[in-house]
């Protein structure tokens, strides 16, 4: 019995080494390689609506949840007339109004004073994206390697993306978002041939997030971060909307998107907004933008300690993550782009006086990148 219990101890000593040294032999390059990959074959399936998307796709890989795409949703829908001239359509409510941009007198192309059913458009351009991202769920995500049986696909429209409703000189603003997600192990199943792809298309999880479906608490989260970063308030880089795109996952939290800025320039010449320096040639600004990173990304994790404890629907074992495209700044050594994540422990933790404020703010995780 003692030579069986030390082969079962020495075999589970094994198991444990090899878990670890898997978790921890990520192939990180291949990985970036295949994200990629997949990024242009979504790009490419989604081009079928003429809607260009292919530098417009995003991809995270996230130890222990998998991968997540995040694609635009154009404002404005494209209806196309048998002459094939391409038309703008704003909608509100069951009609929408077509903008003509043609010169000539094909009675079959419809003229900005007449009615279209808005809701119909909606209808067969969501059923058309979803055909396109359950075709890449179904067909090549699998192409992503090194992916864990209980790892995820995700591929959603970025941002609670913004769509314009125009009627009879009124306009209003609806947000909206889609997702869909399969798991790695459902992807083995069905390419193994144990499920067949009707099987496969049903384990495809949909959501579609409407404004109804948002906590307050997010809704105001996003307005003061953004408010922070105005140029008036941030003493670094800042933002041009006063509103910031997100999306929310179940399990995995809010991924919010943003984009920053640092200078304006006029005949050559640049001015930083938010210390007002002016007239920097290209090179003393680059400089300076340069200088002013660390004291960014230390703000940046301040003021996420500080205001995301806010956020009270946020479950401990999900996340608030944010992906920051940098300002510009030629050769310069400071990251082109950030991730910055943390979870809803470490806010309800830190709020709660459970840890220290160093604490929370070392398990606040950054990590940098360049395109």
């Amino acid at each position: 019995m003692k030579v069986i219990s030390k082969t079962l101890v020495a075999l589970a000593a094994l198991a444990i080494s090899v878990s670890i040294s898997s978790a921890q032999s990520l192939d990180e390059e291949r990985m970036e390689r295949d994200l990629k990959i997949a990024e242009n074959i979504i790009g490419t399936l989604l081009n079928e609506n003429g809607r260009y998307y292919h530098n417009n796709v995003e991809s995270n890989y996230l130890e222990d949840y998998g991968v997540i795409f995040s694609i635009p949703k154009n404002s404005v829908i494209w209806a196309y007339s048998t002459s094939g001239s391409a038309r703008s359509v704003y909608s509100y409510g069951n009609e929408a109004v077509i903008i003509d941009t043609s010169d000539g007198d094909d009675d079959e192309i419809p003229r900005s004073d007449k009615k279209v059913d808005a809701e119909e458009l909606e209808r067969k351009t969501l059923e058309k994206m979803k055909e396109q991202m359950s075709a890449f769920l179904i067909d090549y995500a699998d192409l992503i390697g090194q992916l864990k049986p209980t790892d995820r696909v995700v591929i959603q429209t970025r941002g609670r993306n913004e769509q314009i409703f125009v009627v009879g000189g009124n306009v209003t603003r609806k947000n909206e978002g889609l997702s869909a997600q399969i798991l790695k192990s459902d992807l083995s199943a069905y390419k193994s041939g144990k499920l067949s792809r009707e099987q496969a298309m049903g384990k495809i999880d949909w959501t579609t997030e409407g404004d109804s479906e948002v906590a307050k608490d997010i809704e105001l989260f996003s307005t003061i971060f953004s408010r922070l970063y105005e140029p008036d308030l941030s003493n670094t880089y800042y933002l041009t909307s006063r509103r910031l795109g997100y999306t929310s996952l179940d399990n995995f939290g809010i991924t919010f998107n943003m984009k920053f800025y640092s200078s304006s320039s006029d005949d050559g010449l640049h001015t930083i907004r938010t210390t007002g320096e002016s007239g920097l040639t290209q090179d003393q600004r680059d400089e300076k933008v340069n200088a002013m990173y660390a004291e960014f990304e230390k703000s940046f994790k301040e003021n996420l300690l500080d205001y995301g404890r806010t956020v009270k629907s946020l479950k401990p074992e999900e996340m608030l993550m944010f992906n920051v495209e940098l300002t510009e700044c030629r050769g310069c050594e400071m990251p082109e782009e950030i991730e910055v994540s943390v979870k809803g422990k470490t806010l309800k933790d830190f709020d709660s006086g459970a840890i220290s404020r160093e604490k929370a703010l070392d398990q606040i995780t950054v990590k940098k990148k360049r395109r």
